[in-house]
This record gives C-alpha cells, sequence and structure tokens, in this order.
C-alpha cells in the first residue's frame, strides 16, 4: 500500500479540486455533453488517487487497516468513500424513476456510457459472472416464481458491476427470478440498502446519514474481497473491531452482510450492520 508519505503529497483539503468529493459534485454542474472527457482527464491529472484505488484491490490489501488517517486529512477509507459517491451518481441513469411525478427524468443524470469508461479508466474488471450471487449482484428486482425453493436466477443485468483487482468497487444491478424462500419481491428489491448512498427507487443507508455537509464525507468505504476462493464481507468491521449490541439475530445480520438489505422479512431502516463481517466459500461462478 502507499505509504503515509505518498499519501501526504495528495492534497486532502476538504474544498480542493484535488479531492474526489469536487469531483462528485462538479458531475450535477455539467452538461452531458462532454461529463465523460471531464472525468477521464481527472483521472488522468490525478494518478495518485487513481493508484491509491488501485492498491486498495491488491489480494493483500483485504488484511491492511485502510481507516486510520496519516495525521490530518482524509484516511484512504474515506478517500474510497468519495469515490464511491461518484459511481453512485454514474449509475441512476440505469434505475428505474421512483414512483414520484416530482422525480428529475432521466436526462438529469450522467449518460449510462460513462459509467463504464469511467471504471475501466481506473483499472477496474467488470463482473462477468452468470450465476446470482449477493457479493456480486445487487438485486434491482425480484420477479416471483410459482415454486418458493427456486433459487435466485439473473434474467437482466441493469447495469454492470465492477472488480478492482481483488476488491469489489460495485456490484452489477440484475433482475432475478426467484422462489419465496430466497427472496421476496417487494422486500429484496425495494428494503433500504445499507452501505448505500444513492438509488433512485429505494431508501438507503450508510454512515454520512444526519452527518452536515462538510462531515458526511469522513465516512468510510465498505471494503469487500475474493481473495483465495473465499470471499470476505466488511473486512474493515475485522480489522477495526467495534463492539456492539446485536438487534438481529446471527442469520439475520449474516443476511444484511451478504445482501447489503433485507431479503425475505424486511428488518426496517433503523438497523446497524456496519460493524459487522462474514467470510465465506466463493461459488465456483
Amino acid at each position: 500500500m502507499p505509504s503515509y508519505g505518498t499519501m501526504g503529497h495528495m492534497n486532502d483539503d476538504l474544498y480542493s479540486d484535488h479531492h474526489w468529493r469536487s469531483l462528485c459534485e462538479r458531475l450535477f454542474d455539467r452538461e452531458s455533453d462532454g461529463l465523460g472527457d471531464m472525468l477521464l482527464r481527472w483521472l488522468e491529472e490525478h494518478p495518485a488517487h487513481v493508484a491509491e484505488v488501485r492498491e486498495a484491490g491488491r489480494p493483500e490489501s483485504h488484511l491492511i487497516p485502510l481507516g486510520s488517517p496519516p495525521n490530518r486529512g482524509f484516511s484512504p477509507l474515506v478517500r474510497l468513500y468519495a469515490m464511491n459517491r461518484i459511481l453512485d451518481v454514474l449509475i441512476l441513469n440505469y434505475q428505474d424513476p421512483p414512483d414520484d411525478p416530482t422525480a428529475s427524468p432521466n436526462e438529469a443524470y450522467p449518460p449510462v456510457g460513462v459509467y463504464p469508461a469511467f471504471c475501466e479508466a481506473l483499472g477496474a474488471d467488470r463482473i462477468g459472472r452468470r450465476g446470482f450471487h449477493p457479493f456480486f449482484h445487487e438485486v434491482v428486482e425480484v420477479r416471483p416464481v410459482d415454486d418458493p425453493d427456486e433459487p435466485p436466477s439473473i434474467v437482466e443485468e441493469r447495469w454492470p458491476g465492477y472488480m478492482m483487482g481483488s476488491m469489489l468497487l460495485m456490484r452489477a444491478g440484475v433482475v432475478v427470478t426467484a422462489g419465496a424462500r430466497h427472496l421476496v419481491a417487494g422486500v429484496a428489491d425495494r428494503s433500504t440498502l445499507y452501505w448505500t448512498f444513492w438509488r433512485r427507487s429505494r431508501s438507503t443507508r450508510d454512515l454520512s446519514d444526519g452527518w452536515g455537509s462538510n462531515s458526511q464525507w469522513r465516512t468510510d468505504f465498505r471494503r469487500d474481497y475474493l481473495v483465495d476462493g473465499r470471499l470476505h464481507y466488511n473486512v474493515d468491521a475485522i480489522l477495526d473491531p467495534w463492539v456492539d449490541e446485536k438487534s438481529l439475530d446471527p442469520a439475520s445480520v449474516i443476511e444484511i452482510v451478504r445482501y447489503r438489505c433485507s431479503t425475505i422479512v424486511d428488518h426496517g431502516d433503523d438497523v446497524f450492520p456496519y460493524n459487522d463481517h462474514h467470510v465465506e466459500p466463493a461459488p465456483a461462478d
């Protein structure tokens, strides 16, 4: 990983044009034409930030805490979170609008081609797995089937997902068919999505909620890794553990850590899963 000395060369001032936050805010200040070129140019002009994301994707990075800032400024996890907010904006145009006549039309958001170009310029690899798995796939829509025991199957990809080396960058958004003992329509695709800042058609929660316009940008990015045939969810909960009282049973906690949402019974929008982690074998495909 980059040393703290290397990180110190980054301009971490909250209002600096050299921070991911400034790039995220600029997405709303430009017309769609030329937006992709602006993003790619920013990446070219800020190689240290790009290199830090790529270093975080190295398999051994899942064992390295990234949540403590060197002396002042932002930690790597905070910078990764700001970068992830950019991805949340770039996938908005792939999503169905909410049932709200006052909602912004699709053309108010970045064109769909900007997102994959940005991820590829970062150095990320597109997720190409055919079988559904919550590590790699976010449930956008559930289409029920008669057999309650039928496992989820992907029938449509709404937006592509990306891995940065061994680290999950963004899950693919998918439409699935599934039996009710696996995923329930209206729950798995509409319940609160945790560790997420923005989706158009469902509620979201992350640790930036409730903080002011500046403090919210000190939120940490959730890191998930595929390393040596095992899936490591929310690794920083292992590296920097906190002890808290659980409001859910262990199976429900694992469910939310894996899916980032409720799947069969809606556990509501006030769960606090951020200190929990999980490790399991990776699927063959």
